[in-house]
């Protein structure tokens, strides 16, 4: 019972993302929390067959990969995308927690960042990007009608 009380719909609609760079290894360690519910949703849309369902161990990582790499874009100040690697994906109760890591060594000012998780699905989706690069610590919003943000 315990797990379908979770499972059921939610009235509000947002995703949280943590980008914290490592100096020592020069890499951007990035975790993006989405409600499970929400990404199978978006799994899902216009798929037919049996149901995508996301849990610990499953066989969904190259979807979620695919679904990620979609909605979440890191640009240099040239306009180049900055590659990443897909580390994986690990489930609490009710989110699920997708874990990418991406080698930096630029200047971070005037890149440009894009979350647009999950507003291609829900017309009030907040995606919440807190960015740590240094000493220097800051906070973006993203949604259906601001996906892209330049880090000033």
């Amino acid at each position: 019972m315990f797990s379908a009380f979770h499972r059921n719909k939610h009235d509000f609609h947002n995703s949280l993302t943590e980008m914290r760079y490592d100096a020592r290894t020069k890499v951007f360690e990035v975790e993006i929390k989405l409600f499970t519910d929400d990404l199978e949703t978006a799994l899902n849309k216009g798929r037919s067959g049996a149901k995508i369902r996301i849990q610990d161990k499953d066989q969904n990582d190259r979807l979620v990969e695919a679904y990620i790499r979609k909605h979440y874009k890191f640009l240099n100040a040239a306009g180049q995308a900055k590659a990443y690697q897909y580390v994986g994906k690990q489930n609490e109760v009710d989110a699920t927690w997708i874990f990418v890591e991406m080698p930096f060594t630029e200047n971070i000012k005037g890149c440009k960042l894009q979350q647009s998780a999950l507003t291609d699905i829900f017309d009030d989706q907040q995606n919440i990007v807190n960015l740590t690069f240094g000493s220097e610590k800051k906070y973006f919003l993203f949604n259906e009608k601001i996906p892209t943000r330049v880090i000033e």
